[in-house]
């Protein structure tokens, strides 16, 4: 009887400990994220002031297929995006719940490790919806359907290092999107990105933001970009300045226009 025991015992403890490796095995993986970023706005005018601000802090969770994204506004959490994605083959793929319009190339420019810059080319939104993205012969066909039948789409093609994109949607929208990185016989490399409204309420809207990294300088990128009469654009007119990168997690980025918005210097941080 004794042995029949210890038999069931060690019996009942493989059975545990390869139920444990498989559960292990399978538990999906969990990645954390995060930004934090700080600016300095310094007034020249006839009353020099200093200001401070923290405009985003944000944390992002992902795991296998899904995604939950958060942002700290006002001192209350606010949930930018949480969406899960079903892949149906290797071209074809489903998304669904809280997801960024799929209009243009301005969302994510928000977060400071996707934006060089301090200002915002033009406001992103979030949407509740159902999204399908497929990939055929180097063409990518990404749609959108949600609340109040109000749907989106973007086609995009690679060409020279380069995507260009056409967005459109149920408000009568037309956008024409370019970016990419060109590298100059390696002494420069030159990132571009630059949105076209088509449309005949966007009245030739537009805005171009141009990155110039010299190779010599390292960490140190030159900025220059432009705004004319953009919907919801936060500076019009010419922007300037300089972005250090001091490691992989911190860099600096300084910006004038030509608005009254003073000199802002902006350092963040990414985890």
């Amino acid at each position: 009887m004794n042995k029949v025991l210890r038999m069931l015992t060690v019996v009942s403890l493989f059975v545990c400990f390869g139920f444990s490796q498989e559960v292990v095995e399978k538990a999906p993986s969990l990645t954390i994220s995060g930004e934090l970023s700080s600016d300095i706005v310094y007034n020249g005018d006839a009353e020099s002031s200093v200001s401070f601000s923290s405009p985003y802090t944000g944390l992002r969770f992902t795991g296998n297929s899904w995604e939950l994204s958060t942002q700290i506004v006002d001192g209350d959490v606010v949930v930018e995006e949480a969406k899960y994605s079903w892949s149906i083959n290797e071209n074809v793929s489903l998304t669904f719940g809280q997801q960024a319009d799929v209009y243009g190339i301005a969302w994510g420019l928000h977060r400071p490790s996707n934006n060089s810059w301090v200002s915002l080319p033009r406001n992103h939104s979030v949407y509740e919806g159902v999204g399908l993205s497929t990939s055929v012969w180097g063409v990518t066909t990404q749609a959108f359907y949600g609340n109040d039948e109000y749907w989106a789409t973007r086609l995009s093609y690679s060409l020279f290092d380069h995507s260009i994109g056409l967005s459109l949607n149920s408000n009568d929208a037309l956008l024409l999107d370019v970016s990419g990185n060109t590298s100059v016989d390696g002494v420069i490399t030159v990132g571009t990105s630059f949105e076209y409204d088509l449309s005949e309420e966007g009245d030739g809207a537009y805005w171009l933001r141009t990155e110039l990294t010299p190779d010599l300088f390292k960490g140190v990128s030159i900025l220059v970009g432009f705004s004319d009469d953009g919907v919801d654009t936060t500076d019009e007119g010419l922007i300037y300045g300089v972005k250090y990168t001091c490691s992989d997690n911190i860099f600096i980025t300084s910006e004038l226009n030509d608005s009254d918005n003073g000199y802002l210097v902006r350092a963040s941080y990414t985890f």
